[in-house]
């Protein structure tokens, strides 16, 4: 079974990949920009409802309110850089400038959740209150992703 922590692990791996690829396009490609980022703005925006309202809310339960605090203003700093990309052409430097400075906050946030945050979540968890939540997570995933996405037709 998966934990909370290989669960939040696997969705980082998965969004470094995203930024990779989206950092790998030109200025030239903006419909590839437009394609890969909708993708990653999707996964982003779920990833963060479900992980504030798993692994947050129970590091806050056992009164660690400080740290998730600073977590889900990280969050909603992601998201404002989200929201104001999202308006953007995707064709120019300004675009790509922009998701750069989205992708540096991004990779301190991962590494601080991997390096601080899973720490203290190891110390304040049982093993099963750990698999627990690594279902929780993925059951809300499941919810949460299709509700985020884009109404079409």
């Amino acid at each position: 079974m998966t934990d909370i922590f290989d669960r939040i692990k696997k969705d980082h791996d998965a969004a470094r990949a995203l930024v990779d690829e989206i950092e790998a396009t030109t200025d030239k490609a903006g419909k590839q920009r437009e394609a890969l980022f909708e993708t990653f703005k999707i996964e982003l925006w779920t990833h963060n409802k479900v992980e504030e309202a798993t692994f947050y809310a129970r590091l806050e339960s056992k009164g660690e309110e400080d740290e998730s605090l600073e977590a889900k203003n990280e969050h909603h700093m992601l998201n404002s850089l989200i929201e104001e990309l999202d308006t953007m052409p995707k064709d120019n430097v300004e675009w790509g400038q922009k998701f750069h400075a989205l992708a540096e906050l991004l990779s301190h946030h991962m590494d601080e959740e991997e390096e601080e945050f899973f720490e203290l979540g190891r110390k304040e968890f049982s093993e099963s209150e750990a698999e627990k939540l690594g279902e929780q997570f993925d059951t809300r995933k499941k919810a949460v992703k299709p509700a985020l996405a884009p109404v079409v037709g």
